[in-house]
């Protein structure tokens, strides 16, 4: 449904419309009944109410004059305080086509134009008015609804975090400390002496090959983790190493390119940025359905541009990233708190069926 005549529909239907209407027009009639000049008394509805015309004429100064007009402003606050500087505006022009007839009948150009512009002035200065209050009305919401968004993805990545502590947990249970059991157990066996000699050699060859087994599994814990190779060899290694994994894990071919002198960041900025790319890696397998990947790393004076590209299924990227969180999505919502956390920028390009581009600056 078009947005403005939403709009238009809620204010037909307040009161306040109604209202600013209804004042307006009476004011246009007094505007148009009064007598502008002496000999008007005797014409018009006037001609009526003849015990008023003392009254009038008691009345008949400029001043009188000048506060019927002024009167007008009434209408016109009223209508900018509850539709902002568009109902101003009507009410405005409203009030103007009511009563140029009579300017122009009574007063010369030379007194319309001051006039004119005293009853555009009012809207000027109330249109000033309600922008700003309309601008910093929009703020605040902004900010609410930042604030809100910023709660759900903390909730639904503690959530997630919960789960990956859930899920580490499981898994050394359910492979490192059934496998130490058994190596255990088979152990005991030999220590029994319950074994002939074959035997011995086989369970002494299975424990060495297991214990190999689960060390290995732990070192890929490790490393999930906090990879050390980060901290030994710094960021370009270490997405190297990132972009070599996913190869061997197949199903995705990536690779990375650097441009310009790699340099060393920061630790936290090298972390993150570690954590940014391995995050959109895990997306590109897991979502994007992606034949190939490319992180791209541009070093400058002053700026590291990343980039990661693939030739996935694409998406349909919302306004607010924070709306993917309500989603469960919290892959692209995590990477942009990461980059904002650095003072950084993050732009997505992408459309179902033309993959996805993740364009990543941040100061070195």
């Amino acid at each position: 449904m078009n947005i403005r005549r939403l709009t238009t529909s809620k204010s037909l239907k307040s009161p306040h419309f109604w209202a600013v209407i209804a004042v307006t027009l009476f004011l246009v009639f007094i505007y148009q009944a009064w007598p502008w000049r002496q000999w008007m008394v005797d014409h018009g509805i006037w001609q009526w109410f003849p015990r008023l015309s003392s009254l009038y004429r008691l009345a008949l100064v400029e001043a009188m004059n000048n506060a019927i007009g002024i009167l007008f402003l009434a209408p016109i606050i009223y209508s900018a305080v509850f539709f902002s500087w568009r109902g101003a505006l009507v009410t405005s022009l409203l009030s103007l086509a009511g009563v140029l007839s009579v300017m122009v009948g009574v007063w010369s150009i030379r007194t319309i134009m001051p006039n004119v512009i005293l009853l555009l002035m009012p809207l000027l200065v109330v249109s000033i008015a309600t922008s700003e209050l309309e601008w910093r009305r929009k703020e605040r919401r902004i900010a609410v609804e930042r604030e809100a968004e910023r709660r759900m993805y903390m909730g639904k990545a503690l959530e997630a975090q919960e789960e990956e502590r859930q899920r580490l947990a499981r898994d050394l249970h359910d492979e490192i400390i059934q496998t130490l059991l058994a190596i255990a157990n088979s152990a005991e066996t030999l220590v029994s002496g319950d074994n002939n000699g074959g035997e011995v050699e086989r369970n002494a060859a299975w424990i060495r090959d297991t214990a190999v087994d689960t060390v290995g599994r732990l070192r890929e814990i490790c490393l999930d983790l906090s990879p050390s190779v980060l901290s030994d060899l710094g960021l370009v290694p270490a997405l190297r190493w990132l972009v070599n994994r996913v190869n061997a894990e197949g199903g995705t071919n990536a690779r990375i390119v650097v441009k310009g002198a790699g340099r060393n960041l920061s630790p936290r900025a090298e972390i993150i940025m570690f954590r940014v790319v391995q995050e959109a890696l895990n997306n590109i397998k897991r979502h994007a359905q992606a034949r190939e990947a490319v992180v791209t790393l541009g070093f400058n004076a002053e700026y590291l541009r990343l980039t990661i590209e693939d030739n996935g299924c694409g998406f349909h990227v919302p306004e607010k990233l924070g709306r993917l969180a309500v989603e469960g999505k919290l892959g692209l919502v995590g990477i942009q708190e990461r980059v904002s956390f650095l003072g950084g920028t993050l732009q997505i390009r992408s459309k179902p069926g033309e993959g996805t581009k993740l364009s990543i600056e941040v100061k070195c």
